[in-house]
């Protein structure tokens, strides 16, 4: 039987998949999200979402009737039909916040442009902004507070929905021989740090995620 460790909570369907396809399970939130206020209004800004998290505590702070006339761009799929849901016009999804700094400067550059974001937001974005010397303005809309535990077992897998995630298990935790499977690409350059055995599905999504894992251990060869 092969162990994996989530450091997040698993649902019962995926908990399901995964027994069905020979893993045994340890599971647990690594992290947990406080939702904060934010003043800086959308108004006619384009908005800058990398998570679903931030688009959820975008929702806690402003009405539906304060953002329907609004434009976004993000990252993922889940976080792009959240928006949709609340009338956000989604201009581009991206897989990634790579590829979302990689188009600013060429398609949005007279856009003043609006990031909401978490306190543990990564400098990608911030950075190719101001290198591009665009109109921006940066809104912390949800604390990350990291849950590290020390787990007393080799796992043949750990999984990661987050940099922050990773943060947390590494905290007091080292890879040892385990896998790393990661959500998306910015999460396995940040536990690039601590493994190179690491696997994403090409999707970024928690179903693709799933998917991968459940694959037979001779298809990830």
């Amino acid at each position: 039987m092969r162990h994996l460790l989530s450091t997040k909570v698993l649902a019962d369907g995926e908990i399901r998949q995964l027994e069905g396809a020979g893993w045994c399970i340890d599971h647990y939130d690594a992290i947990s999200i406080e939702f904060l206020k934010t003043s800086v209004p959308p108004d006619d800004h384009l908005l800058i979402f990398t998570s679903k998290n931030a688009v959820a505590a975008f929702f806690q702070s402003f009405s539906k009737r304060e953002v329907t006339a609004c434009r976004s761009l993000c990252v993922g799929k889940g976080a792009a039909g959240m928006l949709a849901e609340k009338g956000v016009t989604v201009l581009e999804v991206f897989h990634s916040a790579s590829e979302l700094a990689g188009s600013l400067g060429e398609k949005y550059a007279a856009d003043s442009l609006v990031y909401y974001c978490g306190n543990r937001r990564l400098d990608l974005i911030p950075e190719t902004l101001d290198t591009l010397g665009l109109s921006w303005q940066e809104a912390t809309v949800y604390k990350t507070i990291l849950n590290p535990i020390k787990w007393d077992r080799d796992y043949e897998a750990v999984v990661f929905f987050s940099p922050s995630a990773v943060q947390s298990y590494t905290a007091l935790n080292l890879m040892g021989p385990a896998t790393g499977y990661c959500i998306g690409k910015t999460t396995s350059a940040a536990l690039r740090k601590y493994t190179h055995r690491i696997l994403c599905p090409e999707t970024p999504d928690r179903t693709s995620l799933m998917d991968l894992l459940a694959r037979p251990e001779n298809e990830l060869k």
